[in-house]
């Protein structure tokens, strides 16, 4: 998916949820073998602080944090969850290994189940005849959502974009 060429990087993550609404400046870095992402407003300080690496995912928010520990199958639904899958997903390669299954979906694509890169819930990948990847679909516990191509965020409580800076 193109969009994987954001991360690490800069981008601009545009949420409606139940905890966060706006458009933010978000930087995703790897450190110590964790990945980071952080969100800024156009104004103020750091509204999201989100690490995660296969043990878990931890997030601070202005007066509230958030901790899961692997595996994530039980976790508490957040917002932090949803972003970690999803930067997960875009930094895994879909390589054989990954695959658990494979099925036939119209116009000559194909969806892949794949063993998440988190490793915790399902993560099913539609592919173009093309072989990019046209959408990701996740699942967690409680949480149920989808990534489109041209990053389109959306499921139950949560709506939004992942676009490059400027966009």
């Amino acid at each position: 998916m193109a969009l994987a060429a954001l991360v690490p990087g800069r981008f601009e993550v545009e949420l409606d949820t139940p905890g966060l609404t706006g458009t933010f400046d978000a930087i995703a870095a790897v450190v110590d073998h964790r990945l980071r992402l952080q969100l800024f407003p156009d104004v103020g300080g750091k509204v999201l602080d989100v690490e995660f690496d296969g043990s878990g995912v931890w997030a601070e928010m202005p007066g509230a944090s958030y901790a899961a520990a692997a595996p994530l199958d039980r976790a508490e639904p957040h917002l932090a969850l949803v972003l970690a899958m999803v930067l997960a997903e875009l930094l895994a390669p879909v390589e054989p290994p990954r695959v658990r299954g494979e099925r036939p979906v119209g116009n000559g694509g194909r969806q892949l189940d794949l063993r998440p890169a988190l490793g915790s819930g399902t993560v099913r990948a539609t592919l173009g005849a093309d072989g990019a990847i046209e959408a990701y679909a996740f699942e967690l516990g409680w949480l149920s959502f989808t990534l489109a191509a041209d990053g389109t965020l959306a499921g139950r409580g949560v709506r939004g974009w992942l676009r490059p800076l400027g966009s």
